[in-house]
C-alpha cells in the first residue's frame, strides 16, 4: 500500500506536526483522519530522516536503541518520546523503523482507536511476512 503524505495548511496542523516540522533536518508530514477501518480514523504524523547522521540524532531523541527493524511503544500525548502505559487517556503510538529512518506518531484518544490500530498493525505485519 502506498500512502502519500502531504503537509497541511497551518490551521489544521497538530502541535506534534509543528514541533517536528520546525526541525529542518527532517521531512515531516501529517494525515488527519487516517482510516484504520470502516469506523475508526486517527491522526498520524510521520518524521523521516534523509541521512544516517540525522537519523541517529532523531532515534536518540526518542530513545530508539534497536539497530534494525521496527520497534514500537506508547508515548505521552504531549511528549511521545516518554514511554507510558495505556490508561484510557490519549497517547501516541510510536512506531520507529530503523531501516526506513522513520518515526510514525499515531494519536490514540480512546479504546476503540487503540484496539483498531493494534489490529491494523498486526494485520499489516502478517501480510508482509506472507509476501516474503
Amino acid at each position: 500500500m502506498l500512502l502519500l503524505l502531504m503537509p497541511l495548511a497551518v490551521t489544521a496542523q497538530s502541535d506534534l506536526y509543528r514541533r517536528y516540522a520546525s526541525m529542518t533536518e527532517y521531512t515531516v508530514a501529517q494525515v488527519s483522519g487516517f482510516k484504520i477501518n470502516d469506523s475508526v480514523r486517527i491522526d498520524v504524523v510521520m518524521v523521516q530522516s534523509d541521512n544516517d547522521k540525522d537519523w541517529y540524532r532523531l532515534s536518540k531523541m526518542f530513545g530508539v536503541e534497536q539497530a534494525t527493524g521496527v520497534t514500537s511503544w506508547l508515548g505521552a500525548a504531549d511528549h511521545p518520546e516518554h514511554r507510558v502505559a495505556w490508561t484510557g487517556e490519549p497517547v501516541i503510538r510510536v512506531v520507529a523503523s530503523h531501516d526506513k529512518r522513520t518515526i510514525g506518531l499515531y494519536r490514540i484518544d480512546n479504546e476503540a482507536q487503540y484496539d483498531a490500530l493494534m489490529e491494523y498493525q498486526v494485520s499489516a505485519m502478517s501480510s508482509r511476512k506472507k509476501r516474503q
